[in-house]
């Protein structure tokens, strides 16, 4: 049977007309099913799980802020306010509330942390531990040129230009960039080969098998701060780091 479009709009302007004072699973579901079309599956359990353990709380400033106060999860609690802030639009634009309890709200402080990159030092032990020529050539590729996992692994030696000891790329939003080539353990290799000859995933799998060997934490980021640090106290301004490194802002360079 089809449904009553009547029936339907006056279930929809009773469930509008009720003014909750907690959050109920009751109203878990209906805001996760507002948000299946158009919403992706990594989002939506997102929202699951920050707002699971709001229930029972007051849809107010006082039970929103104790909710967030109850929670030890550092920099993530920033996400929870956000899926708490999507939550709280929702039900006022759909008049469940009276007013919106998330503007009386101040978002969580964000600790800044002091993230690990790779130093020279860390990259010559690093390379000491490389099982193939290629891992040395990605490492140092990684390290020299600050290029990310997604560029470093589809990168192809026409893209080089050794004359000025650079290499173009196609970065984020399908940009277009001139990043530098790295050194001379990379040139030989391009010389003879035309690309890397492995997939981000394999990269990735060297990465943590060389960190478990060595006990230095390296990750694509990691070396990517490690080339920031390095061209920062090469003298190379921000603005110049910001533009080798594909940064879309320039704080995202700024490290020290």
């Amino acid at each position: 049977m089809g449904s009553n479009p009547s029936r339907d709009a006056s279930i929809l302007a009773s469930k509008c007309s009720q003014k909750f004072t907690k959050f109920t699973r009751e109203l878990l579901d209906d805001f996760l099913r507002s948000r299946a079309s158009g919403t992706s599956p990594k989002t939506i359990k997102l929202y699951h799980i920050a707002l699971d353990n709001f229930v029972g709380y007051p849809i107010t400033p006082e039970g929103i802020n104790n909710y967030l106060n109850s929670l030890a999860c550092g920099n993530a609690k920033h996400n929870y306010y956000r899926c708490i802030k999507t939550l709280c639009r929702w039900l006022y634009h759909t008049d469940q509330l009276p007013t919106n309890p998330i503007e009386k709200v101040l978002p969580p402080r964000r600790q800044k942390k002091l993230l690990p990159a790779i130093s020279k030092e860390k990259l010559e032990i690093l390379c000491q531990h490389t099982l193939f020529e290629r891992d040395e050539v990605i490492l140092n590729l990684l390290w020299y040129s600050g290029m990310r996992l997604s560029e470093v692994a589809s990168v192809k030696s026409k893209n080089f230009n050794w004359d000025e000891g650079t290499v173009m790329i196609l970065g984020k939003g399908n940009r277009y960039r001139k990043a530098l080539a790295g050194n001379s353990i990379v040139k030989d290799w391009f010389f003879n080969h035309d690309t890397l000859e492995i997939t981000a995933d394999g990269i990735s799998t060297m990465l943590k098998r060389l960190g478990k060997a060595t006990g230095i934490h390296c990750n694509p980021h990691s070396f990517r701060r490690g080339f920031c640090v390095h061209q920062v106290k090469s003298g190379l301004s921000n603005k110049v780091i910001q533009a080798l490194g594909g940064w879309l802002l320039l704080q995202e360079a700024e490290v020290i």
